[in-house]
């Protein structure tokens, strides 16, 4: 049986530790002098715990710009395409071009029209979830400092960083990239770019009455995008407070595989319970056996040496498995699946 690549799922783990990756602001009350990061709380072993967490928006804008980078891509930039009464902008839009701007065939765009205007939208072929801080290993500090003036008493400020190592996971919807459905009210290429870019456009018929755009030679243009995303997650850069919290958040593990169905099935997947984080294993089979129908791949796993507690134990998978580090887990795969 030939399971079609039609999507590429993952998760990985970044090393967190000493962080500070994703604000949320001031703190209240007392602590109105005191940045905090992003928490939410979630319920272990009966009590409520603080969990860091870095929202799915934040690095997926440090995603957007390290893809771009790493690729020599053109960014698709934001920019003000209305402004309300008082000449402050009133909506926004990144250049709604996915033919030549790979960064919108991966994460989409949306434009709403007024008037005769058209609305334009395309909802993103890539998937993602918070970055999340993996149970056993969620530490919140306090760093104290002092703003120490010429003349004057010291200013006191402090801010909340923590001790973590963040999960994230991932789908692709590969089979969409370089293709376009314009199905009546619910337009993914706008027309402005029919004309302009009609020689690099197959049209075909959908539904009898509706249009779907695909770029010519769709598979290579395909497995570039997806090959330049991959490069680029695996090389992730950014976060907040850089100068003061220096972290690398480029993934020291992660799992991928091409599969059938659109199911990020790869979760939850580490545990923080010894001194080091490890992977669970009999979680990882487990799913490997319950969607081994629907894998189009191997799966690929990718860790920094001396990073994970079990590395002996995952380096002795069998031949469903392709463990390495994370950058060449991530070329092998391209290597395998996407060239």
């Amino acid at each position: 049986m030939n399971v079609i690549l039609n999507n590429i799922a993952g998760t990985f783990l970044i090393d967190a530790r000493a962080a500070f990756l994703n604000g949320a602001g001031l703190g209240s009350g007392e602590d109105r002098n005191k940045v905090i990061p992003k928490t939410f709380r979630e319920r272990v072993n009966g009590r409520l715990e603080e969990v860091p967490y870095v929202s799915a928006q934040a690095w997926r804008r440090w995603l957007r710009n390290t893809t771009n980078e790493e690729n020599n891509w053109s960014p698709s930039e934001l920019e003000s395409i209305g402004k309300s009464d008082k000449g402050s902008t009133s909506k926004i839009s990144t250049k709604l071009n996915p033919i030549s701007y790979p960064e919108d065939d991966l994460f989409g765009y949306m434009r709403s029209g007024s008037g005769s205007e058209e609305s334009v939208q395309r909802t993103s072929p890539f998937k993602n979830s918070i970055l999340k801080g993996i149970p056993g290993m969620r530490v919140l500090n306090n760093d104290e400092a002092f703003v120490h003036l010429k003349e004057g008493t010291p200013l006191p400020y402090s801010t909340r960083f923590y001790s973590t190592h963040l999960e994230g996971f991932f789908n692709l919807e590969y089979y969409r990239l370089g293709v376009y459905d314009n199905l009546g009210s619910h337009v993914e290429l706008a027309k402005e770019f029919l004309d302009e870019y009609n020689e690099k456009l197959q049209e075909d018929s959908i539904y009898g009455k509706f249009k779907r755009y695909t770029l010519n030679n769709p598979e290579s243009s395909r497995k570039t995008r997806a090959a330049g995303l991959l490069k680029g997650l695996v090389h992730l850069r950014g976060g907040a407070k850089q100068a003061a919290f220096g972290s690398d958040v480029a993934p020291k593990a992660i799992i991928l595989a091409g599969m059938e169905c659109a199911n990020p099935v790869f979760n939850d997947l580490f545990d923080g319970s010894g001194e080091k984080p490890s992977l669970k294993i009999s979680t990882l089979l487990e799913i490997v056996e319950d969607y081994k129908t629907k894998l189009a791949t191997k799966v690929y796993i990718g860790i920094r040496a001396g990073y994970l507690a079990n590395e002996e134990e995952v380096k002795k998978l069998d031949e469903n498995f392709v463990v390495t580090s994370p950058v060449e887990a991530v070329n092998n795969f391209t290597q395998a699946h996407l060239k």
